[in-house]
């Protein structure tokens, strides 16, 4: 793995998501996945969404937005990575695509380089408890950096307007992401 230098997907791709903020409560999951599905949809092969929902390269996520809480938040409650990735399955279901997401629920470091190293950016878990000033929250992480002192970092998408912020890896528990 390299050191000192980031690795990971082109920040200027997430510019594009910058307005798409968790309103208010708990929603984050929701607008954290909705991030994840429209960069496949712009940037990647996988699949398209169908356009009632959203349009490739679209601004417009509430269409999105409202369908994924019904299957992610319908009680508009915190989530676990569980949750996540079994609402963001059944979604993904529904709309006829085979891909499935998959959720850790310890640590994150692994799966979200390996995802990285793919091209694909990974939802990771913010807990309170380990640090995160943003509380518990789930952000889209799609580049890493490791000091060769050991220390680590994420540049994220944070869900609050802010799609190039740094926060340490320590502050990081769970993850969801497309298989």
């Amino acid at each position: 793995m390299m050191k000192e230098q980031w690795v990971g997907l082109p920040e200027e791709r997430f510019e594009k998501y910058q307005n798409w903020k968790t309103p208010s409560g708990y929603l984050c999951g929701t607008y954290a996945t909705a991030v994840l599905l429209a960069y496949y949809q712009d940037y990647r092969q996988e699949f398209t969404l169908p356009e009632r929902i959203r349009v490739k390269d679209s601004p417009d996520e509430s269409v999105l937005i409202d369908l994924l809480r019904a299957y992610i938040q319908p009680l508009g409650m915190p989530t676990i990575p569980l949750q996540v990735s079994q609402g963001l399955s059944r979604f993904l279901k529904a709309m006829g695509e085979a891909q499935r997401a998959r959720g850790t629920l310890l640590g994150s470091w692994q799966r979200a380089t390996k995802r990285i190293r793919q091209g694909k950016p990974v939802l990771v878990g913010l807990l309170k408890g380990l640090g995160s000033t943003y509380g518990n929250h789930w952000v889209v992480a799609y580049a890493y950096f490791e000091s060769t002192t050991g220390e680590r970092y994420y540049k994220v998408h944070d869900n609050w307007g802010n799609a190039k912020k740094i926060i340490p890896v320590s502050w990081t528990n769970g993850t969801v992401s497309l298989s």
